[in-house]
């Protein structure tokens, strides 16, 4: 088993957004859990109508929060603040531009509604009918065009953002349930090839998210073991992230990933202490 001095989550939403639980009960189960670092990264608002995002109007509140808090327990655990942005060509305000006005730590960013002259798919969520749905209104049923779709929003995210953490990059698995598409099929793996080869260059960290197996939505955490291996083979970053909606899920399956990363031939992961590091494993 592969043990890490440090156990840390920068990856995790409260009350403020689409969790259940306030900050200061995440930030208070994460240090009875003994985890060394934690962020603060709630969904970041975006102008469309949605149930999971920061509202603009509660931006202020969440960061003086924030700030607040890791004055409180300075002395117990780093915390720090961020946001989970979702990269939505023609529809997000500038990514960089809003993370430094808010004083961010760091970026996350990820690809949750994916853009389309036909409309927006909505690839997440609890229920996969809305991933349904949107392939069969959107797309007319062609699952390669829709998951190039994904994969090609991603790229771009990749390239013009230049996120701290791309977040679980191929979430689009989640409601696919194996009806649609195979993952070792060739033109799947050529996808995800070049959004690993892409992070890789741009020398972003992937995190291995682990909220889909502890959610019983995949069997495998984001991404899978052989992406997990490839990004290895090719020297990128990892982080672990447990994408905790709830205080009890802040370190689920931290160690099991850590494991996971370590057989998949990861010598090291990624904490933020004010700078990116590595840990060895």
């Amino acid at each position: 088993m592969s043990k890490t001095n440090l156990k840390f989550n920068y990856h995790s939403h409260s009350t403020y957004c689409d969790g259940r639980n306030s900050l200061e009960e995440m930030v208070q189960s994460s240090i009875e859990k003994g985890l060394s670092h934690f962020g603060f990264s709630a969904h970041a608002p975006i102008p469309l109508d949605n149930d999971f995002g920061l509202k603009y109007s509660e931006v202020d509140n969440y960061l003086r929060e924030t700030r607040e808090l890791k004055e409180k327990y300075k002395d117990q655990i780093g915390l720090y603040t961020s946001m989970e942005f979702d990269y939505l060509p023609k529809v997000s305000e500038d990514i960089n531009e809003r993370a430094e006005a808010y004083g961010l730590d760091y970026v996350i960013a990820a690809v949750h509604l994916v853009d389309s002259p036909n409309g927006i798919w909505f690839i997440d969520g609890s229920k996969h009918v809305n991933y349904d749905r949107g392939l069969k209104e959107i797309f007319g049923g062609d699952i390669q065009e829709a998951v190039k779709a994904f994969y090609h929003q991603t790229n771009e995210m990749i390239v013009n953002i230049k996120p701290d953490i791309v977040g679980h990059f191929d979430k689009i698995k989640m409601h696919n349930r194996n009806l649609y598409f195979q993952e070792d099929e060739p033109w799947y793996k050529k996808l995800v090839m070049e959004t690993i080869d892409l992070i890789k260059e741009e020398d972003l960290i992937a995190e291995i998210n682990t909220r889909g197996v502890y959610k019983k939505r995949s069997p495998d955490f984001f991404p899978m073991p052989q992406w997990v291996k490839r990004l290895a083979e090719i020297g990128a970053r990892i982080t672990i992230s447990t994408d905790s909606h709830h205080k009890d899920e802040v370190d689920m399956l931290f160690q099991e990933a850590c494991d996971q990363a370590k057989a998949c031939g990861h010598k090291e992961v990624w904490y933020y202490d004010g700078e990116w590091k590595p840990e060895p494993l």
